[in-house]
């Protein structure tokens, strides 16, 4: 195969199980123009003194019961088998599988040198959703099938169907003109992004996604959301959304804080918008508030 390569090119390899154990014998003692090469649970490792070449950039997935410690970057994954990362094995997990796809798709991508700018793709579609409020756009810039899920309402869509008819009938126009996001942090991995921002409204309007069937307060709302995006083939695959569903629900009246079930004295461990103000400005507000002995 390197034989048939031009001037400067490379390749990379990505092995399961004896084949993995084969390809790792092999690139030790082979001069390839190999680039990056991915391991999966591998049933022999070579030990190497002085490790593989760093032009290899080698990396090892194993399960946590095998006893194995290569010389090289590996990861380890506990309550699975050998086999994890096929779909077609009773042993499929798609957890683990998904870990570990980011982990080699980093690899693969320092191999060959390859830069994708996720914040351009995840702030376009962002745009879309918020600022052009188009439906048809905003499912353009995602895969065929994506998945939204609003983790503490289990709002959003599985599939392009349900997720297209969430977005035009329900998140798009669900949200009160008083809407302001900032954000505050943004992680940037392989293929995802994590933000961390701060978003408040006027509650004047039924929001499907964060208060389904809730009819207007005309209450304040601080809150601070965690949105986990997935970035696959340059388009969204997924976006996570978290956000404390108590402290709405607290500034919106429909939850008292004051009232503790059962008749016991103090208050539920509820705060409201002072939570989502300490994450902007951390001393704003006071710590353990809550904690009665503090």
């Amino acid at each position: 195969m390197s034989n048939s390569l031009k001037p400067g090119e490379s390749f990379a390899i990505v092995a399961f199980g004896k084949a993995a154990a084969v390809v790792l014998d092999e690139s030790r003692k082979s001069s390839w123009k190999l680039c990056a090469l991915v391991a999966y649970y591998p049933d022999n490792i070579p030990v190497l003194a002085a490790g593989w070449p760093s032009d290899h950039n080698v990396t090892v997935h194993l399960t946590s019961s095998e006893d194995m410690m290569p010389s090289c970057r590996h990861h380890s994954y506990a309550d699975v088998q050998p086999g994890f990362a096929e779909e077609n094995l009773d042993v499929y997990d798609r957890v683990a599988a998904g870990l570990a796809w980011s982990r080699t798709l980093a690899v693969l991508r320092k191999g060959f040198g390859i830069e994708v700018d996720l914040e351009k793709i995840w702030d376009h579609h962002a745009e879309l959703e918020f600022i052009s409020k188009d439906a048809d756009a905003t499912m353009a810039t995602m895969v065929a099938e994506p998945y939204v899920n609003h983790i503490p309402t289990l709002t959003g869509g599985i599939g392009y169907k349900d997720l297209h008819r969430f977005y035009r009938d329900y998140f798009i126009p669900g949200n009160p003109p008083s809407l302001r996001m900032k954000v505050l942090s943004r992680t940037i991995g392989t293929d995802r992004i994590v933000d961390e921002m701060y978003l408040s409204f006027k509650h004047t309007q039924v929001m499907p996604w964060m208060l389904p069937d809730v009819e207007p307060t005309d209450r304040e709302v601080e809150i601070a959301l965690v949105a986990i995006v997935c970035i696959r083939g340059g388009r969204l695959y997924h976006e996570h959304i978290y956000w404390d569903q108590a402290s709405v629900l607290v500034q919106i009246g429909l939850l008292n804080s004051n009232l503790v079930p059962g008749g016991a004295k103090g208050r539920l461990p509820v705060v409201d918008g002072a939570g989502a103000r300490k994450v902007v400005d951390e001393s704003s507000v006071r710590s353990n508030e809550l904690i009665s002995s503090w």
